[in-house]
């Protein structure tokens, strides 16, 4: 799908070599972003993948779940993927093997797997193999930093989006 925003996106990035963003919320700064990336793809217009992906991630971190009372541990186990929508999953996991943006949707979805019970995106998670593939993989690599403590008593991971260390299990009453 080409909106006009990501046409403009592709014009901007090939005669400036950068992305002008106007402001919007979270959740419509990484729609156009996703939306940008895959109608590079869809041209053979590449250079700008990571640069993207870090664009997405840097929205997820500063726009985290607010804390509520029902979540003892501090963190909503979704914290991570406040931001994001199926939408941005379901386009995303269009793009090819490896990239940059399919990654970091993976790697923000980590905790809330790791932590719930009912991860925010557990319907993609069984209806699109590739974000589930994805998911695996980044979860193989968050669980080599897997700690217990002392007595074995609680077993933390560092979440690889934030890097912050987190509880396997979020308590909610």
């Amino acid at each position: 799908m080409v909106s006009p925003r990501s046409f403009v996106m592709l014009v901007q990035w090939l005669y400036l070599g950068r992305v002008l963003f106007s402001e919007s919320t979270p959740k419509e700064c990484i729609t156009t972003t996703i939306e940008f990336v895959r109608l590079a793809d869809f041209c053979g217009v590449t250079g700008m993948e990571t640069q993207m992906a870090q664009k997405i991630q840097a929205i997820i971190l500063a726009n985290p779940a607010p804390n509520t009372s029902l979540v003892e541990q501090g963190r909503d186990p979704d914290t991570n993927t406040y931001s994001l929508i199926p939408q941005h999953i379901t386009s995303a996991f269009l793009l090819p093997n490896g990239h940059p943006v399919r990654r970091v949707l993976a790697t923000a979805a980590v905790e809330g797997y790791l932590r719930s019970d009912k991860p925010k995106f557990l319907k993609e998670i069984r209806e699109i193999p590739s974000f589930a593939v994805d998911l695996l993989m980044e979860i193989k690599k968050t669980l080599k930093t897997a700690t217990a403590s002392e007595f074995g008593v609680s077993f933390s991971f560092t979440d690889p989006l934030s890097g912050q260390t987190l509880p396997f299990v979020a308590r909610c009453p």
